[in-house]
């Protein structure tokens, strides 16, 4: 429960509209509740006020009559009102959610969330946090409406008897306190396994969407049913548990209402025949009760989504609570110029967490500024891990990473990413257009500068005799364009960055060697009087190094 107090609190930053939403989910059930019960009184008051023609005369019709138009005209304005500030409430709590859990990422990339699957992350994104949505309009809602209406209810009822008060009190305590407790204990269970299927469908859907083509080529049409089959029937399942489980719930609750009412009647018949009471009283109570059973039923539909939002909650916290692979410095620290880009490798080890095997032993490298430094090796030996190391996506186990004689961990991250370009093996290309895959959101770029950097990488020709140009969308993960290409796009945005050290991670990956050569004098002047570091098996490529690095 530690886990839902958390985002309770978060609650309290909308503490006035949550307060005006409570205020009119109360006039809403007040009202509704008080519209069924006047109305049962007027109708049963009428109806013996009719027995003799005297009480007829005397029989008020007017106010009642005008009192259940009032309460019929405030219900309608507050059900209208509730469910526009308690929506708007609950969206504004969804937003802040996704971008407090949004901020809780943002430290963790790229480290920690290479251990988790896309489909996973995306799955607490939208899914948990959606959930959470549960926390306000149908768990603490409920409860505290629940509370009051008791309350004022028992007290109404005792005003005319105090022993149908009590028996009223006494079986809504037990059907409230008994039947949740059931719910509450076997929909903790369906709860958690039914966002466990959830994130499972997610993950396999999100998985044959983007390896789509493999599946096409290699699957057979009944095995990519049988794909995604197999998570869809564990989710039913888990979904149809808690159908049969709400169905008790409500049963049950029908079942207390039915013995309440019973012992009401029993009760109550002969205190009307003694005078104790009147009958049109006993008929508003017997409606009152029916009404007040029918919205306590909230409760423990309340405690079947309670098991549910607290492992969506649980899952949200275990990523957001997660301490960071790497922590930059807050103090700016700039080099003062190309010349003081001069990196050494002192001692440096690293392995993975959890892992026993070292991806790098006792590293001593030192590369002079402007150096142009290619490295080989072959895989798995750390190179891109070394290269990772640099750009503090991960800190080394043992020794220390200088640039500039500065400890590379006294760098704020700014600072640091201004000072280092990494072009990596795998590129990501956003949904977007070609400008905007090139500048990164640097306003500051001109088209001018876009159409220099393509030059260079040669696809200058390519994006002009596109309809659209530079506006033209490159689709999701660069589907409108080759493998070739999409390199061709990450070298372009290095070049664009501008930073004194350079990496580059395969970058002749897809392309052919007089290509990848063309490319490299286009860039000489770019690359002059800058550090650059080239992971490759190009022999071509390691040929134009002024020294290679053997791991």
């Amino acid at each position: 429960m530690s886990s839902l107090w958390f985002f309770i609190k978060k609650l309290s930053t909308y503490r006035l509209q949550l307060c005006v939403s409570l205020a009119l989910s109360l006039a809403l059930a007040v009202s509704s509740i008080a519209l069924l019960t006047l109305s049962g009184w007027f109708i049963s008051a009428a109806a013996f006020a009719g027995l003799a023609a005297t009480t007829a005369i005397a029989f008020n019709y007017f106010i009642p009559a005008a009192v259940i138009r009032l309460l019929a005209f405030i219900r309608i304005l507050s059900r209208y009102q509730d469910r526009v500030t308690s929506h708007d409430f609950t969206l504004k709590i969804l937003s802040t959610l996704r971008v407090w859990f949004y901020q809780q990422l943002i430290p963790l990339t790229p480290a920690h969330l290479l251990t988790h699957r896309s489909g996973d992350l995306l799955n607490r994104f939208v899914n948990d946090v959606n959930t959470l949505d549960h926390l306000y309009l149908n768990v603490l809602s409920p409860f505290f409406m629940t509370i009051i209406l008791s309350a004022g209810i028992t007290l109404f009822i005792g005003y005319f008897s105090l022993p149908l008060a009590l028996i009223t009190l006494l079986l809504l305590l037990t059907a409230l306190i008994s039947i949740p407790l059931i719910t509450l204990k076997k929909g903790k269970k369906i709860g958690k396994a039914i966002q466990e299927a959830t994130k499972a469908l997610r993950i396999k859907t999100v998985d044959c969407l983007q390896g789509f083509l493999d599946i096409l080529l290699f699957v057979n049409d009944k095995n990519r049913v049988a794909l995604l089959n197999d998570e869809h029937v564990t989710l039913m399942r888990a979904q149809k548990r808690l159908a049969q489980l709400k169905g008790f719930a409500i049963g049950a609750m029908q079942f207390f209402s039915g013995i309440t009412l019973w012992l009401i009647f029993f009760i109550g018949i002969p205190l009307v025949h003694n005078n104790l009471i009147s009958g049109a009283a006993l008929a508003m109570i017997i409606f009152l009760v029916m009404a007040t059973f029918e919205h306590c039923v909230s409760v423990p539909l309340a405690s079947l989504l309670l098991g549910k939002t607290e492992h969506a909650a649980n899952r949200l916290l275990r990523v957001a609570n997660q301490t960071p692979a790497v922590i930059f410095s807050d103090t700016p620290i700039l080099l003062k110029s190309m010349t003081d880009t001069q990196i050494s490798f002192k001692d440096v080890s690293f392995s993975y967490l959890h892992r026993s095997i070292s991806i790098l032993n006792h590293i001593h490298l030192d590369i002079p500024a402007g150096m142009h430094l290619g490295i080989t090796g072959p895989s798995g030996s750390g190179k891109t891990t070394l290269m990772q190391l640099l750009a503090r996506i991960f800190d080394p186990t043992q020794g220390e990473i200088l640039m500039g004689n500065i400890p590379l961990k006294n760098f704020s991250e700014i600072d640091l990413r201004k000072t280092i370009s990494l072009v990596t093996q795998h590129v990501h290309i956003f949904n977007a257009s070609v400008r905007d895959n090139l500048t990164l959101m640097q306003a500051h770029i001109t088209d001018d500068s876009l159409l220099s950097v393509l030059k260079k990488v040669e696809l200058l020709e390519l994006i002009e005799a596109l309809p659209e140009q530079l506006n033209t969308l490159m689709g999701e993960f660069g589907k409108n364009f080759s493998g070739g290409q999409i390199r061709r796009i990450s070298i372009a945005r290095a070049l664009l960055h501008n930073a004194p050290i350079m990496i580059f991670d395969e970058p002749s990956t897809g392309l052919e060697d007089h290509l990848m050569a063309r490319i490299w004098k286009n860039c000489e002047m770019d690359f002059k009087d800058k550090t650059i570091i080239v992971i490759t098996h190009d022999e071509n490529l390691l040929a134009k190094m002024d020294r290679v690095y053997s791991m």
